[in-house]
């Protein structure tokens, strides 16, 4: 199971490149459309489809930067509790098809609810709607200028 504190108690020069190691792993998610789009696996946060403006703020990309990081911590944790709740079968669900959620055994659902419901705690407690977290993310995987941008704030996020 992924932890935080080992990944950064440890010697000074290991802590640095376990620091980039994990923004890369995060950026790798948020690229991927893992966090918080997690269709590439465990399912997605996508709770709106509100469209907002393309232009970003450098506070908007460091609460999305925050949010997400969050998000993909969970989202690592949970995927490994529903793997072993499962014997290994994560499935493919998201916060936005309630409809898929019935089929799953209850003991899995209440945790992927759970995680929907962090999900979105975490985005607003960034100060950002679900809408504008989504539209970020989408052009986080489109706009080079604005990866370029959340992968600075992440590598600062990484470091501390």
């Amino acid at each position: 199971m992924f932890k935080l504190c080992h990944l950064f108690a440890s010697h000074p020069n290991r802590m640095l490149s376990r620091s980039l190691f994990l923004v890369t792993l995060s950026s790798i998610g948020l690229l991927s459309g893992l966090a918080p789009d997690l269709s590439g696996h465990f399912g997605r946060v996508a709770f709106s489809n509100a469209a907002y403006a393309q232009d970003f703020s450098d506070g908007d990309l460091a609460k999305f930067a925050r949010a997400a990081f969050a998000i993909e911590i969970e989202r690592r944790n949970i995927e490994q509790k529903i793997s072993s709740m499962t014997g290994g079968n994560v499935p493919q669900v998201g916060c936005d098809r309630p409809g898929n959620l019935a089929k799953l055994p209850d003991n899995v659902r209440d945790v992927f609810v759970d995680f929907c419901k962090f999900s979105k705690q975490t985005i607003q407690s960034n100060d950002l709607t679900v809408g504008q977290f989504n539209a970020i993310k989408n052009n986080y995987n489109s706009n080079p200028a604005v990866k370029k941008r959340v992968d600075s704030e992440l590598r600062r996020i990484g470091g501390s």
